[in-house]
């Protein structure tokens, strides 16, 4: 997939009517991303990347992002659908992560509890909009001018893997497989959106 195109999917799903587009109820086999073998990451980076997500994404009454394959789709789109500075600073993050959860609760973020990894990843949620609003955080982003908070961009891709991919799209969304004309439903309290843009 074009580094464009990605970006386009991205920001609509993250922005807009968070995936809705018919297109993306439609899974076809897609030529393979970079491997996690290829991707150069250490394996203390890739087990980080796995417990963010599944920290974002937690597996509840529904499937979480590991369960959707969602770290390997991750690791693949960094590396082909982002800049090079881009990922400078997602690697860049990925360091900051380790360090606040080593200087907050003396551990890696991997060894943490699932507390406490909640606690930090929702500090550095809204750090992120502070920061993004151009506010003084305790991410300076000096070095990656022009780019957002590091923790926005993983958010992005995490939403646009997780709710793109089969489970996310058929076991947390609802779901048909080839949607009818419009319909007028009335929402009731607890339904799940809709993958789809209108069921039958």
């Amino acid at each position: 997939m074009e580094r464009r195109a990605l970006l386009k999917l991205i920001a609509t799903a993250t922005g807009a009517g968070l995936v809705c587009s018919p297109a993306m109820a439609v899974w076809e086999e897609q030529a393979p991303l970079t491997t996690v073998a290829q991707s150069g990451l250490s394996d203390a980076t890739v087990a980080l990347i796995t417990e963010l997500c599944e920290t974002v994404l937690p597996r509840t009454d529904t499937p979480g992002a590991k369960d959707a394959g969602l770290p390997t789709f991750f690791i693949g789109m960094m590396r082909e659908g982002y800049t090079a500075e881009q990922q400078k600073l997602m690697e860049a993050g990925f360091a900051d992560v380790d360090a606040r959860a080593k200087n907050q609760y003396g551990k890696l973020f991997v060894s943490l509890n699932n507390k406490q990894k909640t606690e930090l990843a929702s500090a550095l949620d809204t750090e992120a909009l502070a920061f993004n609003n151009g506010e003084s955080t305790g991410w300076d982003g000096s070095d990656y001018e022009g780019l957002p908070h590091y923790f926005t961009l993983y958010k992005q891709l995490m939403i646009f893997g997780f709710f793109t991919s089969k489970v996310g799209g058929t076991q947390v969304l609802r779901h048909v497989d080839i949607p009818g004309d419009y319909r007028d439903i009335e929402y009731k309290k607890g339904d799940k959106a809709w993958m789809t843009v209108w069921p039958l």
